[in-house]
Parts: C-alpha cells; sequence; structure tokens
C-alpha cells in the first residue's frame, strides 16, 4: 500500500487531487491511503520518513512549501516530494532542495496521471531491502540504501554504510547474490558500489562516500555503462 499525503490549504485543490488519486488507482489497480494536512507546519510536527510521496502546496500561510520541503530532507532523502503551485517560476525552487517534480494548479489528470507514474516508479526503485549479517552482537539489518560500497580483503567482506564499517567472513559473490542487481555494481574484483552514491567517475576511478575506488581494466566498460544507465532511470 502505497503512503501518500496532500499538503494543502486549499479545499478545492485538495478535493481534485484526492479525485485524482482514486482514479489513477482505479485504473491501475493499486491501493494507497491519502492523509491531508493544511499547512506545513502540520505536517512536520512529529515527523519521520513514512510518506511515499508528498503533494506540497508551495503557498501556505504558516510554513511554505519550500520551508516544508528543506526540513523534509534534513531526515528524509527518500520521500518523492511534489510541488504543486499556480506560479511555475516557484517551482524552480525545489530543484535545489530535492524536490522531484511540480505540478501547475488546477491539476490536471493527464498531467496528473504522468507525474504519478514517475513518482511510483522512484517510490519503487528505493524501496527497502535489508541485508543480514552475522556479528559477534548478533544479526544486524543493513538497509540496501545505505551502505556506500562492499570491500574484500583476505577472506574477509567490509561494509562501508553511513552508519560506519560491519566485518563478516564471506566472499563478493556471495555477497552479490542477496544485492538488488540494478543499485549495485563491481568496479573492481575488490569492490562493489551503490551506485546512488556514486558523486563522480571518470576513466580510472569512482568517488562514493568520499572515497575514491580505483576501476579495474577488464570491468571499466560495463561499470561506466551501469553508472550512466542508472543516472539516467533515475532522472529520466
Amino acid at each position: 500500500m502505497y503512503k501518500i499525503a496532500i499538503v494543502d490549504d486549499e479545499q478545492e485543490s485538495v478535493a481534485r487531487l484526492k479525485g485524482h488519486l482514486s482514479r489513477f488507482f482505479e485504473e491501475n489497480s493499486g491501493m494507497y491511503r491519502v492523509s491531508v494536512f493544511t499547512d506545513g507546519a502540520e505536517l512536520l510536527k512529529d515527523y519521520k520518513p513514512f510518506y511515499d510521496i508528498i503533494f506540497l502546496d508551495i503557498q501556505m500561510d504558516q510554513v511554505n512549501g519550500v520551508r516544508t520541503a528543506k526540513k523534509i530532507r534534513e531526515t528524509d532523502e527518500r520521500t518523492v516530494i511534489i510541488f504543486v503551485t499556480r506560479m511555475i517560476k516557484y517551482a524552480a525552487l525545489g530543484y535545489d532542495i530535492g524536490v522531484n517534480n511540480f505540478i501547475v494548479k488546477p491539476v490536471e489528470y493527464h498531467v496528473f496521471a504522468v507525474k504519478m507514474r514517475k513518482a511510483l516508479a522512484q517510490v519503487e526503485f528505493f524501496s527497502d531491502k535489508f541485508i543480514y549479517i552475522q556479528q559477534k552482537s548478533g544479526s544486524v539489518a543493513l538497509r540496501e540504501d545505505e551502505i556506500l560500497y562492499i570491500e574484500t580483503l583476505k577472506h574477509y567482506v567490509y561494509y562501508h554504510t553511513k552508519n560506519g564499517e560491519f566485518k563478516v567472513l564471506g566472499t563478493l559473490k556471495q555477497v552479490k547474490e542477496s544485492l538488488s542487481a540494478h543499485k549495485f555494481k563491481e568496479c573492481s574484483r575488490c569492490y562493489i558500489v551503490n551506485l546512488r552514491h556514486v558523486t563522480a567517475v571518470n576513466q580510472r576511478e569512482v568517488t562514493v562516500g568520499g572515497k575514491q575506488l580505483l576501476i579495474s581494466r577488464n570491468r571499466k566498460r560495463e561499470f561506466l555503462e551501469s553508472v550512466a544507465a542508472f543516472w539516467g532511470e533515475y532522472e529520466s
């Protein structure tokens, strides 16, 4: 079930979006739950990463959409945020703060449907998957999206994550079988890289998590093609 929030102080706009959601999921055989907030302040109160998609009005009385989106992105990188506005010039503000798209009011259904399909593709693309590894203290669940890269050295596998390093006995071949193939790619026989966290790449090195990793000659073409395909799919 998709969890969707509408943050808008105009009742007519809320009703229109709710109607579009109903029609869209009837046509596409999906299940969803929608929550409505009349202001950004209401959404942000005790905010936790919960919603898959947030439709966010830019112009609201207490906390506007831009401020709301900035606050959300401090703790939530993954929720798809779509600005809803009457002023196209304001929509461009969203790209610097991680807003995924925008729709101009009054929202027409065919435009809405296009944005929804793209939003749902992004939700599915970055959906949670956990890798379970055994540590002395017990089993640890690592979320795929938190893994920066994976390294092998002398019969051990090192998971380099946003929350530190985890070491286990194993091989990269075993690790590959547990990962989502479209998110991770080998750049050498020693490293598997989470393509989402690649910030720079050239013919010799890839930068991920602030670390420069060498790209082996025999994997260079396939790896660079994978990076290009991943960036293209995410930004399309």
